[in-house]
């Protein structure tokens, strides 16, 4: 058991590792470059919501919502402790909710909603 650990460890120092799944569970990450994007559909509903919540020793998080491949706001980044939630007013279509992560070393919990009413 105790070289399995070190042989995470290792590829985690050396690569970077992320465990967890959002957004039903918070993300662990270690020295992880990377990015995840997320579509929503936002048919009949006025808003997107996002709940971030997350220390990060290193590293940073960029979060971007964009609509057919176009930014709908400025990309908003997030270091050290954060606990926010950003809300986009948006018109129905498809929505893509970028997370871009370089070289981060922490936890992050992601949830992300549309929503009626959301302003």
């Amino acid at each position: 058991m105790l070289l399995i650990l070190a042989g995470i460890a290792f590829y985690a120092q050396r690569f970077g590792l992320a465990v967890g799944y959002a957004p039903f569970t918070p993300v662990f990450y270690w020295n992880y470059t990377g990015e995840a994007t997320y579509d929503l559909s936002t048919t009949g509903l006025d808003a997107i919501k996002i709940k971030l919540d997350g220390q990060l020793s290193q590293g940073q998080l960029e979060v971007l919502v964009r609509r057919g491949g176009q930014p709908i706001a400025s990309p908003v980044q997030y270091n050290n402790s954060f606990n926010e939630t950003l809300k986009y007013q948006t018109d129905p279509g498809v929505y893509q909710i970028l997370f871009r992560l370089d070289n981060a070393r922490g936890q992050i919990r992601y949830d992300w909603v549309g929503t009626k009413n959301g302003y």
